[in-house]
């Protein structure tokens, strides 16, 4: 009973824990154990990953997309990033986009042979906020990788944009993405210091950063490699993250022991991007 009184709170009530390791399990059986494994890094925002200047904004944000594309395993898949305001310009492709499976070699074929490009877009005011941009990226290309697989994500897809923001920390982008859960939004005022760009987002920095947690001790990452890049203020939250993981071991070997759901590549067409 005295104890008790020191017992801190979980950070994640139980629900919401299960959830994002039946997210992972999910991505696991359809992305591949193998992938993920021994081909997913945990990305961190330093120039090692993020090589390169560029003397212009879209310069800059073109060689920060290819190097989330390229860590994120999909640098066979073909695709383009806009300059801003040419996506009402140029209409996006007749076919849709070939699925995304990371780590393959082959390029993505349209069913009639032809390659078919996947078109992303960008905010120029993130570039000054380079892990924003970096979060966005990967978010843009998990949404992709979800879609390829053939059984609908645990929630349902009304939870597509909170999925989508898990599976970009299973593809190892957990530190932007908890970093910038939060970001200050853009300044409106002619007076101010200048403008702050924000990403969109959905899950809570607390969610974002015991993901985080679950992919280094899934991968057996020490958590000082992690801890050193998080913001200040999540530190305490990702040693609390890794306690509630701690706590049930059997959770985290049964996400360990999950195999593939198809021996092969996930079935294309079966579930689409949500509109």
């Amino acid at each position: 009973m005295f104890l008790n009184l020191f017992r801190r709170d979980p950070l994640l009530d139980e629900t919401t824990r299960q959830w994002i390791h039946e997210v992972f399990a999910w991505a696991l059986r359809h992305q591949g154990p193998g992938v993920f494994f021994r081909k997913t890094d945990l990305v961190l925002p330093t120039p090692e990953y993020f090589p390169g200047r560029a003397s212009s904004v879209h310069g800059m944000a073109q060689l920060m997309f290819e190097s989330v594309r390229r860590h994120a395993g999909l640098d066979h898949w073909p695709c383009h990033l806009l300059e801003p305001g040419a996506l009402t310009a140029q209409p996006y492709p007749r076919h849709a986009p070939g699925p995304a499976y990371r780590a393959r070699k082959e390029p993505a074929q349209a069913t009639d042979g032809a390659v078919s490009t996947a078109l992303f877009s960008y905010s120029p005011e993130l570039v000054g906020n380079p892990e924003a941009l970096i979060a966005t990226f990967a978010r843009d290309f998990a949404q992709h990788v979800a879609a390829s697989a053939p059984e609908a994500p645990p929630g349902g897809r009304e939870n597509w944009p909170h999925v989508t923001e898990l599976v970009s920390v299973f593809m190892g982008f957990g530190l932007m993405l908890a970093n910038t859960a939060f970001s200050v939004r853009v300044n409106r005022c002619g007076s101010c210091q200048g403008p702050a760009a924000e990403r969109s987002g959905y899950l809570s920095r607390a969610d974002l950063t015991y993901a985080l947690a679950l992919f280094c001790r899934l991968k057996d990452i020490p958590a000082g490699q992690a801890r050193r890049h998080l913001k200040a203020a999540l530190r305490p939250v990702f040693r609390r993250a890794l306690a509630q993981i701690d706590r049930h071991p059997q959770d985290l070997e049964t996400l360990k022991a999950t195999a593939p759901a198809v021996a092969g590549a996930p079935a294309a067409g079966v579930l689409t991007l949500p509109r």
